[in-house]
């Protein structure tokens, strides 16, 4: 008979443990709650958009290679692809530098050799690319292109 009674005290210890742990993970899964309803909120109005990812991308590509270009390093994309630039990066890249107006057409190469002239030229490019984002994809190759979302076109088979 004791020992009836000591498992009784023991199942009413348990059903104390248990009660407190749940009222200790309630109001832990109203904060989780709380936390991915400010997730998703965060994250749909956050999603970037297909053409701005580009220029964040390009962004990127042409800080990099004005940093190259300004320490006396090649540019051109087979250097720059031997450095770990993506062949994406480096159409994009100097993309917003023609842009830019700091990287010719053809051959010209580089316009400017004056770091703080390349610095606001591809902040005013960045902020013109915002406002009409078909002037970057017009300076990439057609083989380059991209379609109204922002992915590569594909090429047609003849």
């Amino acid at each position: 008979m004791i020992n009836l009674l000591s498992k009784r005290g023991q199942a009413h210890e348990t059903f104390d443990i248990s009660q407190h742990i749940a009222q200790a993970v309630e109001p832990l899964a109203l904060k989780v709650a709380a936390l991915q309803k400010a997730n998703n909120y965060l994250t749909r109005a956050n999603k970037v958009k297909p053409r701005l990812r580009i220029v964040l991308q390009a962004s990127g590509a042409a800080d990099l290679l004005a940093l190259w270009h300004l320490a006396g390093y090649r540019t051109g994309r087979a250097a720059a692809m031997s450095f770990g630039m993506s062949d994406r990066a480096w159409f994009h890249g100097r993309a917003l530098l023609q842009v830019a107006r700091v990287w010719g057409h053809g051959r010209e190469g580089w316009l400017s050799d004056d770091p703080n002239e390349i610095e606001t030229a591809l902040r005013v490019a960045v902020e013109k690319y915002e406002k009409n984002p078909d002037i970057l994809i017009a300076r990439l190759p057609n083989s380059r292109a991209l379609t109204p979302t922002g992915q590569l076109k594909q090429r047609r088979r003849r």
